[in-house]
């Protein structure tokens, strides 16, 4: 309903009636502008203690006395807070340096580690005047933790070839001694035994898996076992039996069984070999030339949580310092590839003696990696037959 009053008295009181201060009112808007006034504190109290980390913690994050960048606090702040991006400091893996910042990884998405303010724009989209509109380059994702990955994920490889050509001594005839067959002193099987190898360098096949023992990884052991044997008198056994047919994943377990067996009997070896290829696709990345002719490299995979680490650690160490010695390049320029676990230790913890040798990849020729057979029984004659 419309009431319309006409008399000006009545107007004129209403008119002062509104005019009149209301206590209600001035303390509703009092209440609106401490509420505010407490916002803008803590706003600008939030702001403050936001720019003092970004300026005081980049001063401390320096880890060692050379100045080697080690932001470790911006890590955490990544992974937790940035939706762009991840970044892993785990050096679960590395046996040779420690795991650096990859600063390049960060600067194509605009995120600078020295200056904090830009994680903060990353994150917070009105802050930034420039469009965000950049698509992600897949080109430019680093993975710095690839060891969650399967055997088969994995390239454990050098990044370049190596064209040179070695010339050196094949053999030493001062390392022979008297076979003792009664005593053997090393053991070579596979885990994976049908881990295979190009038949030849016309090969397009590019076969992975294959139980013929004349292509597969078994083939090289046959080449130490026959070089070790003859030439230096060292006892081998060489088990063939298939551990990877069927059930894949408990390769390891059905070979820790066979591995059990023999130190059953034998009690100990000087040398065990789980014998391994890699599966690089490149294979001029994993090969070398000596005297003449084409040599696949080769390489370890510890696990560095095992029990016997210790003393396989300073095992390998002396094999890889011969290799280098007599046969430069023979093994990969990161010789080491290590696991804290892997799969039961892939047996390692079994033996102090217990090794896992990688030779070559599924694109080496078997020509090639017999090659590699040769020159590594000479290292191998050097560790167990040579002056100590």
């Amino acid at each position: 309903m419309n009431y319309k009053i006409k008399s000006c008295k009545v107007i004129n009181f209403i008119g002062e009636y509104k005019n009149r201060p209301s206590k209600k009112t001035n303390f509703s808007k009092y209440n609106i502008r401490k509420k505010s006034n407490v916002r803008i504190f803590f706003s600008v109290f939030a702001l403050l203690i936001i720019f003092l980390i970004g300026i005081i913690l980049p001063i401390s994050a320096k880890a060692n006395s050379e100045g080697e960048y080690r932001n470790y606090f911006y890590v955490n702040v990544i992974n937790n807070a940035l939706s762009v991006i991840k970044i892993s400091n785990n050096k679960e893996q590395s046996t040779n340096s420690e795991d650096s910042m990859k600063l390049a990884a960060l600067s194509f998405i605009g995120v600078d580690l020295m200056n904090p303010i830009s994680i903060v724009v990353k994150e917070i989209a009105y802050l930034d005047k420039n469009d965000n509109n950049t698509q992600e380059d897949d080109s430019k994702v680093f993975s710095l933790n690839p060891f969650k990955l399967g055997d088969n994920q994995i390239s454990k490889t050098d990044s370049k070839s190596d064209d040179s050509n070695l010339v050196a001594t094949l053999d030493n005839p001062a390392l022979k001694t008297a076979l003792n067959n009664a005593k053997p002193r090393v053991l070579i099987y596979h885990s994976h035994t049908c881990e295979a190898y190009a038949l030849s360098g016309n090969d397009l096949a590019k076969t992975k898996s294959s139980t013929d023992q004349t292509r597969n990884v078994c083939i090289v052991g046959d080449v130490i076992k026959s070089e070790l044997e003859s030439k230096y008198g060292i006892a081998v056994i060489h088990d063939k039996t298939v551990h990877d047919k069927g059930d894949y994943n408990n390769a390891y377990k059905k070979s820790g069984v066979t591995l059990d067996k023999y130190l059953k009997v034998y009690e100990k070896f000087d040398l065990i070999i789980d014998l391994h290829r890699d599966s690089v696709e490149n294979k001029n990345s994993v090969t070398t030339k000596i005297n003449g002719e084409n040599v696949a490299k080769f390489m370890f995979v510890v696990t560095d949580k095992n029990p016997k680490y210790g003393q396989q650690k300073k095992l390998i160490n002396s094999l890889v310092a011969k290799s280098n010695k007599l046969y430069p390049g023979l093994a990969k320029s990161n010789p080491i590839y290590a696991y804290h676990w892997g799969m039961g230790f892939y047996n390692q913890n079994r033996s102090d003696n217990a090794l896992l040798i990688e030779v070559g990849t599924y694109t080496n020729t078997v020509q090639e990696v017999k090659n590699t057979g040769k020159y590594l029984s000479r290292v191998i004659a050097e560790q167990l037959n040579g002056k100590k």
